[in-house]
């Protein structure tokens, strides 16, 4: 089996049916702008409460650590999936706060554990994970870079069914990941 990969354009909070959305965010789980601001819209700030308190129990997050929470206030979708993209640490300054390519990768990798989790406790349910291009706002990576790391991570063979929606923003961004995965 392997993943089933889907592109769209838009908004990524809107996606029906979906298992997991995740959320670019930070290690502080701050939802700030960019996709985390569209998640604070669409599910309320009890989602922001929701990740404090998550933040609290571990103690700390670095970049490319994912942490699961409900969807809060929102229907369409059951968990959402908070990648720590930016690092907002305290003391960390200058370029050491911007993902790296090796970040989403590592990211990819926690996000697919909890894929696996999810397939284990629910064995006849189909998932779903809606995901936008990690780190190419403020954190500046290059979205070419980016999805060609889905491409290769994506077209694994995997012991599970997962269909994978990669959302561009804008026309942009959607036909460029289209031209990049399906080529």
């Amino acid at each position: 089996m392997s993943y089933k990969i889907k592109i769209k354009q838009g908004n990524l909070v809107n996606e029906e049916d979906a298992t997991f959305i995740v959320n670019a965010s930070n290690t502080k789980l701050s939802l700030g702008s960019g996709v985390s601001m569209a998640f604070k819209r669409h599910c309320g700030y009890e989602l922001q409460t929701e990740m404090t308190n998550k933040l609290n129990e571990i103690g700390s997050l670095k970049k490319g650590d994912v942490i699961a929470t409900s969807s809060a206030k929102a229907n369409n979708f059951i968990y959402a999936l908070h990648v720590a993209v930016m690092d907002y640490n305290q003391g960390v300054r200058g370029d050491s706060k911007l993902p790296i390519i090796k970040d989403i990768e590592n990211a990819l990798l926690n996000i697919e554990a909890y894929l696996k989790w999810y397939k284990d406790k629910n064995t006849t349910k189909t998932m779903k994970l809606v995901l936008p291009l990690m780190g190419c706002g403020v954190g500046g990576l290059d979205k070419i870079e980016v999805i060609n790391v889905y491409k290769i991570f994506f077209t694994k063979e995997v012991l599970f069914e997962c269909e994978v929606v990669i959302y561009g923003y804008d026309i942009e961004d959607y036909t460029l990941i289209e031209n990049i995965i399906k080529s």
